[in-house]
């Protein structure tokens, strides 16, 4: 009974050995550079969406107007990622008459605009 007792801890300490060893490989794509893709993604879509043209966005020269409008500043956005993805998806959902039109956006469209808002001011 003592060997069998031997063998199963020698038999369960090579199995945790091999599964810590023999790791698969990682994809090495660093987090930063996926984030500075994005956020640059972000920014083009920002222009070529139209939100420049009503939002003001401080690393954006000459966006939105600001005067006199319910128009949120995008510098330094209020609100968080899970708000923004249900707004950016469909903003009649979420506020019925409003004025931000439904830009049909892409789920990756989506969080690089999500990443580029969350980078607030240059």
């Amino acid at each position: 009974m003592f060997k069998l007792s031997i063998f199963l801890a020698v038999a369960g300490f090579a199995l945790l050995a091999a599964s810590v060893l023999v790791q698969p490989a990682a994809t090495p794509q660093p987090m930063p550079t996926v984030m500075a893709a994005n956020a640059n993604t972000g920014r083009a879509l920002f222009l070529s969406k139209g939100c420049a043209s009503c939002h003001h966005h401080a690393a954006i020269s000459g966006s939105g107007p600001l005067g006199g409008f319910d128009i949120p500043d995008l510098s330094a956005p209020r609100s968080d990622a899970v708000f923004l993805r249900r707004w950016l998806t469909n903003p009649t959902a979420v506020r019925p008459g409003t004025a931000m039109p439904t830009l049909n956006l892409r789920e990756d469209e989506i969080t690089a605009l999500i990443v580029f808002l969350s980078q607030g001011q240059p």
